[in-house]
């Protein structure tokens, strides 16, 4: 059958564009360098072409038409962003604004020496000084270079802050409180680690991280506070140098033993860990999917506290943000970031590894994510979130230290069928219960009875407390603690079993106003509480910090996370 003029027309368009493509596979084969945004133009030209696409070896098939939801970032549109409400900061890279080639991620050669990370209080004077010497160079090189601690810094506040919008969409591109918090990370301290190194010709060097989960590296590194050293930094809060011990869920400064902090922060530890973190979203943080409609809001356990507790902690009270450490944009101007992001990298291989990896995202989505980051021969990589899940193929792994907040398991405050009792008189003495669906700030201090309609739970499944649609006006750090079943207030301690979880809130982080939501995994909770097939319980959110004042819920419900 002849074809008719449009047909020859598109006919031959289409012969062309594949003989284009064609080429250009070609090209990149040979020599590996390819410029950003040219796979989303190949895209582009298949996608008018409707109904087509191609597959394997370039079959074009209808089942490779899956739309991916992956995210990335679209480096040519860095521009201005809040450090804080009242702060608008610029750090764009040298050029942005042109297309620069990159190549795609490689593991390190298996062959090489496995890099491993030790513990800042176990590290001798000769690492102490190797490190130093790295890191002063690091310091030495002219910000132009990618490799410059200045540029190394200014990562964090690039994707951090909302610098860049995604690819192929204006939407802004966001980290934290989504399921990129654990590995965008990992890959920033991976290249910053392999820059050091060969910044001193070792190729076995390896970041030390800062074990303030465990006794023994509850205070700063004295490494830290030698101001002749590279490490010293002046943007911290002197009342909480050495010796002070560190809390791990800060609010304030408190008057407790030594002893009892650590006390205090091993039980922390069991909830954000262990209890609180039984499914992938609790710790990892929410599914956060390509352009507007794919935006979350959801922080994981470890990434509210201690990870924003102990940066609020660091931060020097003198600055309006507790900067540097209290800010995205400026926390990486510390090199106490390294040393406690290693500790948030080697926390995520441990929970892992007790769940023996069955809870490890399966996603293409999340996997075929991308980040942009220059290594140690300044070349620009593209590397994508399943590249980093395995830190052996990554060249380096964590020497082990006891963990005695496994065996931290707190007790309720008061016996379980003591605790109903009580609940029950004040529920008929007329206790004022919230039955709006928004919830005020001033009212966070007020028992919400939760009706559950609780059903069987089912094998796997997690009964979870959804405190939803909170919303932060104001630039302070915010925190509010949630109680199950609450009887005594002189008794609100994640030492006590009725303590579900904490709200610790740094603003900021590209999300704009968007409102978050918090999710706290409280199946063993209620299992100890003796409370797990009641039909309802008492939730308590408990204000911890003046700025409460600046913050409203949408309310607060429950739902099983499977």
């Amino acid at each position: 059958m002849a074809l008719g003029p449009c047909k020859w027309i598109s006919t031959i368009t289409f012969a062309f564009l594949l003989l284009i493509f064609t080429v250009t596979l070609w090209s990149l084969e040979s020599n590996q360098v390819q410029y950003p945004f040219a796979g989303d133009l190949t895209e582009m030209i298949l996608g008018k072409l409707e109904g087509w696409s191609l597959g394997k070896h370039g079959v074009i098939t209808e089942e490779s038409k899956r739309e991916t939801k992956s995210v990335g970032p679209n480096m040519t549109s860095c521009h201005p962003s809040y450090g804080r409400t009242d702060l608008l900061v610029d750090c764009c890279p040298p050029g942005f604004q042109s297309p620069l080639p990159f190549v795609d991620f490689q593991f390190p050669d298996p062959q090489s020496p496995l890099r491993i990370r030790r513990p800042v209080h176990a590290v001798d004077a000769d690492y102490i000084a190797k490190y130093d010497k790295a890191l002063s160079i690091m310091k030495s090189l002219p910000h132009h270079d990618p490799r410059s601690f200045s540029r190394q810094a200014n990562l964090h506040c690039l994707f951090c802050t909302g610098a860049y919008d995604q690819q192929n969409s204006n939407a802004p591109l966001s980290i934290h409180r989504t399921w990129f918090f654990f590995p965008w990370h990992r890959m920033m301290i991976y290249f910053h680690e392999r820059i050091l190194g060969s910044l001193i010709g070792d190729e076995t060097f390896a970041l030390p991280y800062w074990a303030w989960d465990i006794p023994q590296g509850m205070v700063i590194p004295d490494m830290y506070t030698n101001n002749s050293s590279s490490f010293y930094h002046t943007m911290r809060d002197v009342s909480h140098l050495p010796p002070q011990t560190a809390d791990l869920n800060y609010v304030s400064d408190t008057n407790l033993s030594p002893e009892d902090q650590i006390d205090l922060n091993l039980a922390f530890m069991y909830n954000q860990m262990v209890s609180g973190a039984r499914k992938t979203e609790l710790f990892m943080g929410c599914t956060y999917k390509a352009g507007k409609e794919g935006y979350c809001n959801g922080p994981g356990t470890i990434e509210l506290a201690p990870h924003n507790a102990l940066h609020t902690w660091i931060g020097s009270s003198l600055n309006p943000g507790r900067e540097d450490m209290g800010k995205f944009y400026s926390a990486a101007k510390d090199p106490i970031f390294y040393a406690h992001h290693a500790n948030i990298d080697r926390l995520w291989e441990v929970w892992r590894e007790a769940h023996k990896q069955q809870l490890d995202i399966k996603d293409p989505d999340w996997l075929d994510s991308f980040f942009y980051f220059y290594d140690e021969n300044l070349r620009l990589v593209r590397v994508k979130v399943g590249d980093v899940v395995d830190t052996i193929k990554l060249g380096y792994s964590y020497e082990q230290v006891h963990r005695p907040w496994l065996n931290m398991r707190p007790k309720p405050s008061y016996p379980p069928k003591l605790a109903r009792q009580m609940l029950k008189t004040k529920e008929k003495n007329k206790l004022e219960m919230l039955s709006r669906t928004h919830v005020s700030s001033s009212e966070l201090d007020t028992h919400v009875k939760v009706r559950n309609h609780w059903r069987k739970k089912e094998k796997e499944e997690e009964k979870v407390i959804v405190v939803h649609g909170i919303e932060v006006k104001g630039d302070a750090y915010v925190k509010f603690d949630v109680y199950v079943n609450l009887i005594d207030q002189f008794k609100i301690s994640p030492k006590f079993r009725e303590f579900a979880g904490t709200f610790a809130h740094i603003p900021g982080g590209g999300a704009g106003k968007r409102k978050i939501d918090l999710k706290l995994g409280v199946s063993e909770l209620l299992e100890d509480l003796e409370a797990d097939e009641d039909e309802s319980i008492w939730v308590t959110l408990l204000p911890t910090t003046p700025s409460c004042s600046n913050v409203t819920i949408g309310g607060v419900r429950m739902q099983y996370i499977k």
